[in-house]
């Protein structure tokens, strides 16, 4: 029986790759992390600087860190080692399919996009992450109550995003939510010092 939320501790042997060699099923969660809590999903996570914090500062959750590139996931992996942060998976996968394939029906708490590719020129609009489609799948997988969140510091991309996300009726904004009391990177703090703008929107499931 898997445990309740409660603090991770680090053991013998624990390994946070997931396989990225796994097409289907969609995952049981309680069987990853042994344990029932909510989840997170941060997708094109990066060097696992926000996961890694997340996954530090609130270990009665758990979270998937989802990152294309293997060197950038080779990062986060190391860091939830190193921290013992068995409350933090790594999936070296594309995540639009992790989230329509992987990704069990009302399952997961929050999805959270941090500043992903705007794929600013018009032609290359179709490689663009936050969908109506995406969306869609995002609220499949969404518990109800569930959030999608948006970080970026392009604009264009933001509006575009937030209509995508509008054409998705499942998700309403939740204006509540403001980005406050997030973990930020090195560049975040450097957009700062610049006085460049930084957009956030997130988004509730309704139902």
């Amino acid at each position: 029986m898997a445990k309740s939320a409660g603090k991770t501790a680090s053991r013998p042997g624990f390994d946070p790759w997931l396989s990225s060699q796994r097409l289907f099923p969609p995952y049981v969660w309680t069987e990853v992390f042994g344990r029932t809590a909510p989840l997170e999903l941060d997708l094109g996570a990066g060097d696992g600087v926000y996961a890694e914090a997340r996954a530090r500062r609130e270990p009665d959750r758990d979270f998937i860190a989802v990152e294309r590139l293997l060197g950038r996931a080779t990062k986060i992996a190391k860091k939830a080692l190193r921290g013992g942060l068995c409350n933090l998976r790594i999936l070296r996968l594309e995540s639009s399919y992790f989230v329509r394939n992987l990704c069990s029906p009302n399952t997961v708490d929050v999805i959270t996009l941090r500043y992903p590719d705007p794929w600013p020129k018009r032609r290359h609009h179709g490689n663009r992450i936050l969908t109506r489609e995406f969306s869609a799948d995002a609220a499949r997988a969404c518990r109800s109550g569930g959030r999608l969140q948006l970080t970026t510091d392009n604009q264009e991309y933001f509006d575009w995003a937030c209509r995508e996300v509008a054409a998705c009726p499942p998700w309403k904004e939740d204006a509540a939510w403001t980005g406050g009391g997030e973990p930020t990177s090195e560049f975040e703090e450097k957009f700062k010092q610049e006085g460049r703008s930084v957009y956030r929107r997130a988004w509730v499931k309704e139902g």
